[in-house]
């Protein structure tokens, strides 16, 4: 079994913030599916390759050039942060882990279904309650390099 470990600012397993379209692809290998940039409801959706059957997005800026990247469950790999299994570890274990490096706005509208580390400039998502174990995990560059 594959471990993709997230590096917050830097990596989700082989890929990393900054990597090219190309790069992303010679490691992946061809994406299930790919989404174009595009308009709808009035905001700007970027460039997006989707690996693993959907499960692994990579988000593009208008140079091909990773600014985002997010995982889903999957049985093709494990994600871990600081060696938590982050989709199938208890939800307060996982969030604990991040805690020790940063605080999550416990302020955000989505709160708590969405969780967010702005320091780490990464997400967790769950679909229903604070009980439910994480969908998602998502890391982003800083705003100030995106």
């Amino acid at each position: 079994m594959r471990e993709f470990k997230v590096i917050p600012h830097r990596s989700i397993g082989p890929i990393s913030l900054g990597m090219t379209r190309d790069e992303v692809r010679r490691i992946l290998g061809k994406p299930s599916s790919v989404e174009a940039a595009h308009e709808k409801w009035g905001i700007h959706w970027p460039d997006r390759d989707f690996f693993f059957n959907n499960a692994f997005q990579v988000t593009y800026d208008a140079e091909f050039e990773t600014v985002h990247i997010e995982v889903c469950a999957t049985p093709d790999y494990i994600v871990t942060f600081d060696g938590i299994r982050v989709h199938d570890s208890p939800p307060q274990e996982v969030v604990d882990a991040l805690r020790k490096h940063a605080k999550v706005d416990d302020q955000h509208r989505e709160y708590p279904t969405n969780l967010w580390f702005p320091d780490l400039d990464l997400n967790l998502y769950r679909e229903h309650s604070d009980e439910d174990e994480f969908d998602t995990i998502g890391i982003s560059l800083p705003k100030s390099k995106a």
